[in-house]
């Protein structure tokens, strides 16, 4: 791309969930919106995401979030012009200590039209033989959950936003300021002027944000994703989403021959950038430790491939949106440890929020 300015209302750094989304309502709304990435669409961490999709969660704000997710998912998906959801099923499985939290949690979705029920260890083992869940643990059971293919929903998403929306494959390099207020991004291929700034590019931002005195603090966790070929059709065919709560461990149907996506979360921090198409050894080792306690059939199942990746890690623990204080057109949306994309419709229509409004002063 050869040196040039771009001028649109809102400029988005990072072309990952996060910022297409709000792209997205930004485009609905009538802005001009510019995304810059040199990964392009869904070409960083988020290509590497499960794409789990349900409405539980312990805290009521991000309930509250994931349920707008799902319900979003679902009407896109029903008209055809999203992807639709695999609807697998969604077991979150919950300690004995968190169990009138999670019956709470049900009663609310309930009440919110979605779909929840509780399980004992002894219900799963009856429904989902294929299982391993000790009588300690409980599972919240939404049967309208499941998991999306994530690099086409951004695909959808950006295709949604339409002609209003466009991609600047570049990196961006530093925040254009005047006085108190951020006026665009310059990248490799040139200055992009905008009268607001989402800043959704996950530990990325840190650097971006500190050229325009900024402090964001975030770090980068390893993800690890195996993609384990598993000889057992009867259980692969009652198979639902689990998410173990109390081991961050997740697996997932990979849709096709016989093969179970899994990650568990991981202690590492502090890791490159990157994405890679493979898992070392270690890795393996790591997650089929942990995963074959849930699924026994983990335990030997040979490796058929599989993503090291990583999450931006924010310091409270849990992602936010924010408009940057003492720099007015700033806003910045990162640090969601991996449960960004169930959560991303919702989090996208706040960011959206935030950026018409600074773009309006």
């Amino acid at each position: 791309m050869t040196s040039s300015t771009v001028t649109a209302d809102v400029a988005v750094v990072g072309a990952g969930i996060i910022g297409l989304a709000t792209a997205e309502r930004l485009t609905a709304h009538g802005l001009t919106v510019v995304v810059i990435d040199p990964a392009g669409i869904a070409g960083g961490a988020t290509s590497a995401s499960g794409g789990l999709v349900r409405a539980f969660d312990l805290s009521t704000p991000r309930r509250r979030q994931a349920a707008a997710g799902l319900d979003l998912y679902l009407r896109r998906g029903h008209r055809g012009t999203w992807p639709a959801l695999h609807r697998r099923g969604s077991l979150s499985l919950v300690a004995r200590a968190d169990l009138p939290e999670a019956v709470t949690a049900v009663e609310d979705l309930g009440a919110a039209g979605h779909k929840a029920e509780i399980l004992t260890a002894h219900d799963l083992a009856t429904r989902f033989p294929a299982l391993d869940v000790p009588e300690d643990l409980a599972a919240v059971h939404e049967p309208n959950a499941g998991w999306l293919p994530v690099p086409q929903v951004a695909h959808a998403m950006a295709r949604d936003a339409g002609p209003r929306l466009r991609l600047v494959p570049e990196r961006a390099t530093h925040l254009l300021t005047g006085g108190s207020r951020v006026t665009g991004v310059h990248t490799t291929a040139g200055p992009v002027h905008a009268r607001a700034v989402l800043l959704a590019a996950g530990a990325a931002c840190t650097a971006l944000a500190a050229t325009a005195g900024v402090h964001l603090p975030l770090r980068t966790r390893a993800v690890g994703y195996c993609l384990f070929r598993v000889d057992d059709p009867a259980g692969l065919a009652t198979l639902p989403t689990v998410v173990d709560r109390t081991t961050g461990a997740w697996l997932r149907p990979w849709g096709a021959d016989a093969l179970v996506l899994a990650g568990v979360s991981s202690p590492q921090t502090d890791v490159p950038e990157a994405v890679r198409r493979e898992v070392p050894p270690q890795e393996e080792a790591r997650v089929r430790a942990v995963v074959r306690h849930r699924y026994p059939r983990l335990a030997a199942a040979p490796l058929a491939g599989g993503v090291t990746a990583y999450d931006a890690m924010a310091p409270r623990g849990d992602g936010e949106v924010t408009a940057r204080t003492g720099l007015d057109g700033l806003v910045t949306a990162t640090g969601w440890n991996g449960g960004g994309f169930k959560r991303a419709p919702a989090i996208g229509e706040l960011a959206a929020a935030l950026l018409r409004e600074e773009a309006g002063r």
